[in-house]
């Protein structure tokens, strides 16, 4: 798949899982973390407040469903982390949740990310490409997150390319609306001021791509693999699609229009050499051929 022309938008907006870093991540890396780390995250916070609130809401919560592990009263510590750590388990391995269970999650996670257990993988080519695009064509970059903004904050700050946020105006998450919504993207693009035939948005899921070209926003699918194709729902099929940032040429940009400035400047300095060095004719290539006779009968 050769490079997909688009004009350089003022705005891009993208998602996260799957466009910037794998699927995988979440479900691969972050949930076994908390299943092997838990003791490890309570054991080493146990004396602040954020671990009391946590400790308080897991025994609350361990009382509300009677299937589920106790965490007793006037436990030792480590009894205490134990029983924690079971009923925690219990419910991941029952996909119960619930709000207070969800920020246990975030701050085991946050907490794993500041003492560097934890770094994002980001995509080579996303993290290249997002750097050219905002120093060097001055686009304003924003993330379109189905999670908590806070979250895909202290995600980007830790990855495999450094702090991402650095180059990133602002986030929006679920508060914003639901991301096959085109309302959702009609209130982003509301509220940075922005028209939507100046913004690209750029996700693997059709359904986002839909509601984001239903609101007027230009949109690439960025989908890896061919069997990401298949996948899609007819509708969604006809949306432009790339294999990788690398792929998305914008026109229009500066950066095209200098090496459009060199590449005249090579065809000026070629016809320049062709005119001053005179191509070989007929007479010349006899007279070569002469040279080369007599130093072959001198050798001789």
């Amino acid at each position: 798949m050769g490079p997909l022309k688009i004009k350089k938008p003022k705005v891009l907006l993208f998602d996260l899982s799957g466009t910037v870093t794998k699927a995988s991540f979440i479900d691969g890396v972050l949930f076994p973390y908390i299943r092997t780390n838990i003791s490890t995250y309570f054991t080493e916070n146990w004396d602040t407040d954020l671990v009391k609130t946590d400790v308080d809401n897991m025994r609350k919560m361990s009382k509300l469903k009677p299937d589920t592990p106790k965490i007793g009263e006037g436990l030792s510590r480590e009894k205490e982390i134990k029983a924690i750590g079971d009923f925690v388990k219990y419910c991941m391995e029952k996909n119960f949740d619930c709000r207070e269970l969800s920020i246990l999650r975030f701050n085991i996670w946050f907490d794993g990310y500041k003492r560097g257990r934890l770094e994002t993988p980001v995509y080579s080519d996303v993290a290249v490409q997002l750097k050219k695009w905002q120093t060097e064509l001055s686009i304003k970059l924003f993330v379109m997150s189905n999670g908590w903004s806070e979250a895909t904050k202290r995600f980007l700050a830790k990855t495999n390319h450094g702090d991402l946020n650095i180059l990133i105006e602002n986030h929006f998450d679920p508060r914003l609306g639901d991301l096959t919504k085109k309302e959702t993207f009609v209130k982003a693009l509301q509220s940075i001021n922005q028209k939507p035939d100046e913004a690209l948005f750029l996700t693997k899921d059709g359904a986002e791509g839909n509601a984001a070209k239903q609101a007027g926003l230009n949109v690439i699918l960025v989908l890896t693999h061919r069997r990401n194709i298949t996948k899609l729902e007819p509708a969604h099929q006809k949306l432009p699609r790339v294999r990788s940032f690398n792929e998305i040429d914008f026109t229009g940009s500066k950066v095209e229009k200098s090496k459009k400035n060199q590449l005249n400047l090579l065809v000026v300095l070629e016809l320049v050499r062709q005119q001053s060095v005179p191509m070989p004719n007929r007479s010349s290539q006899n007279r070569h051929r002469t040279l080369k006779n007599e130093y072959r009968i001198q050798k001789k």
